[in-house]
């Protein structure tokens, strides 16, 4: 036994060595190849580190485990190897990163690792408490007729509440929906009228020239075009059409997250977890900023976290959602309105099809039409009404961010080593003035000289050209992808100093021109300037462990555990809920900038990827200290006699 303990503490002490080693070489690619290794905080992080892998290898581990949490240490200490290259190097083929790469993945092995145990068990036990959760949870299901089962024979939705739930859900969702709102109107009187910055310009101005096109949103777009005409019609100002928007985003958005806050405390999560939803969604400065943006991605999100919050509810009781019309019809109006706010909702949608079909094919027939339903939908609106009211499709240009940044990266960094023949090529679809524009984190610049429509005719020379120039720069087209889109997967500093200073998020509204500008004029200045300095400048960097729940990479981190979690924890009917996530992060991949607003959806549901944690958590709790026959009976019946 003290062989096995001796080799344990070993294995630890080896992996918190490598560690350290390994931050080191990172330390290196920015030329500070001293600064850890001699220092009192190496000690104190290789205690620590020793420390944490000690206690992890007292427990029992097996090859499951260990090989999920290889899984994980892998892709953690990649995506932290070659973010940190592309901060300070712009490329991942430093001679650093490797061994980087090699020296953490031990440490973020055991790190996972401990993590799964923790909150699912070991892999022979899950079983058992599967059993026992589930006869549980489907005993309590049947004998709930309050606040957390009412959702089982009732429609679902905002619009439903007042309608068909009993007193206590009405109680809890209006309860939500005016905390919410209550909570942003501080913001909104610090940014009077509203934050208009982002497109509101090029949208209004599209709308007031007669030059619709379905670029941007056209129901957002529309909405911004409605409350500024009523604006004007009650004071002709531009201001009051803008507070009108500004008040009817918040009820939007405050009457779509409750539903999310409501359904938490349906399923009984703990308290810390509904109640920290609703300060969460309530009063950090990224959602409180987001509710007063008119730009589309903030309804946007609203709408996709009641999406997920369907799915979940789809997931654990598919029988009742597949009986029901009203279920289903909530569910196709929920997903129209996906594809309406964004258009890579609809790509996200495309996404989740098969997964939906393979997770429902008990119900495969009415799962394919519901299917059907909703494409069919979005056809109607983007053939028949667009043309009705003259919109015309977006440039293609958007959809080849990728293409055209890698073309130009090689343009710029190795002219020399194209051919005449492929340098013709990318200049018959991209200028050379936007070629030598060239920025590797931010695509714009390219694309306003890129032939959209020429590309879209006939895509095939510039696609052929790419790809022989691809085959001999293999390296740059990756640095290229890698660069364009590592501040979403990458949990360290990677906001991008500009010449306004740090572009987290636009506090201001933008000057685009007369017919259609809103100015900001803040009724609480001092709340004014606290918001500014977060978006333009990052001020909460000066905050630790606060300046996380900022960073975007930390909300991809947290997905991509959870979805490592359900798999390991074979919690399969959850797993669809991580199918709108992937469609959404795949599509932002392809997106021409890092941009927090792009990334909103996976902040703003972090609530519900954590509540999906607490679930495996729940779930293991049976073998480890199994119920009473007396325990069930009162844990099923108090769900009726919550808030009587």
């Amino acid at each position: 036994m003290r062989k096995q303990q001796i080799t344990r503490n070993s294995i630890a002490v080896l992996a918190a060595f490598l560690a350290l080693c390994g931050i080191n070489f990172l330390y290196q690619i920015r030329g500070e190849s001293t600064m850890l290794s001699n220092s009192v905080t190496a000690v104190l992080m290789f205690g620590a580190f020793s420390y944490v892998g000690a206690q992890f290898l007292k427990k029992p581990v097996n090859g499951r485990l260990l090989a999920y949490g290889a899984v994980g240490g892998v892709l953690f200490a990649a995506l932290t190897s070659w973010g940190f290259s592309l901060n300070y190097t712009d490329t991942i083929w430093n001679p650093q990163v490797l061994p980087a790469f090699a020296a953490l993945s031990p440490f973020f092995t055991i790190c996972v690792s401990a993590g799964l145990r923790t909150l699912a068990g070991l892999p022979e036990n899950m079983k058992k408490g599967s059993e026992k959760q589930g006869k549980a949870e489907r005993k309590a299901a049947q004998s709930t007729t309050k606040l957390t089962g009412a959702h089982i024979s009732q429609a679902d939705g905002p619009t439903a509440y007042f309608i068909a739930y009993s007193f206590p859900v009405r109680k809890f969702y209006w309860f939500c929906f005016a905390a919410l709102f209550l909570s942003w109107v501080p913001v909104l009187l610090a940014s009077w009228p509203g934050i208009f910055s982002y497109d509101c310009g090029w949208q209004l101005a599209a709308v007031a020239d007669d030059v619709w096109t379905a670029h941007h949103p056209v129901l957002h777009t529309a909405m911004l075009w409605l409350t500024r005409e009523l604006g004007r019609a009650m004071t002709g100002s531009n201001q009051t059409g803008a507070l009108l928007y500004s008040l009817l985003q918040m009820v939007l958005m405050s009457a779509l997250y409750a539903d999310v806050c409501l359904y938490l405390r349906q399923k009984k999560a703990p308290k810390w977890l509904w109640i920290g939803a609703l300060l969460f969604l309530g009063f950090h400065p990224v959602n409180s900023l987001m509710a007063l943006c008119a730009t589309k991605d903030s309804i946007f999100t609203a709408i996709f976290a009641v999406f997920v919050v369907q799915l979940l509810r789809m997931a654990e009781y598919p029988e009742v959602f597949f009986a029901s019309r009203r279920r289903q019809l909530f569910f196709c109006v929920n997903v129209f309105f996906l594809f309406a706010f964004r258009n890579n909702g609809f790509h996200t949608f495309l996404f989740c099809i098969p997964f939906l079909l393979w997770a429902f094919r008990r119900y495969w027939k009415k799962m394919l039409l519901l299917c059907v339903i909703c494409l069919g939908l979005y056809g109607i609106y983007t053939g028949p009404v667009y043309s009705a009211l003259g919109i015309t499709p977006g440039d293609a240009r958007e959809m080849c961010s990728v293409l055209m940044q890698s073309a130009a990266r090689v343009y710029n960094l190795d002219q020399s080593g194209l051919t005449g023949e492929q340098k013709e090529g990318i200049l018959s679809m991209i200028d050379e003035e936007g070629l030598n524009s060239y920025m590797s984190r931010f695509a714009d610049p390219v694309k306003a000289y890129f032939h959209g429509s020429e590309f879209a005719e006939n895509p095939m020379p510039f696609l052929k050209t790419w790809i022989s120039v691809g085959m001999s720069h293999k390296k740059m087209y990756i640095d290229s992808f890698l660069a364009g889109t590592f501040g979403y997967w990458y949990p360290g500093n990677s906001i991008e100093e500009t010449d306004r200073g740090k572009d987290y998020f636009e506090y201001d509204c933008k000057e685009f021109r007369e017919d259609v500008d809103v100015t900001m004029e803040s009724r609480l200045p001092a709340l004014s300037e606290f918001y500014r300095k977060i978006g333009n400048e990052a001020s909460f960097q000066k905050v630790p462990v606060i300046a996380a729940t900022f960073n975007l990479g930390v909300y991809t981190w947290l997905w991509l555990f959870i979805m490592l979690l359900l798999l390991y924890g074979r919690q399969w009917k959850r797993l669809i809920v991580m199918a709108p996530f992937t469609g959404y992060f795949l599509t932002n991949l392809l997106g021409p900038v890092v941009k927090m607003r792009y990334h909103y959806p996976f902040i703003a549901c972090a609530p519900l990827m954590l509540y999906l944690g607490w679930c495996v958590y729940r779930q293991k709790r049976p073998e480890t200290q199994p119920e009473s026959g007396m325990e069930q009976k009162d844990r099923s019946t108090a769900c009726e006699e919550m808030d009587k």
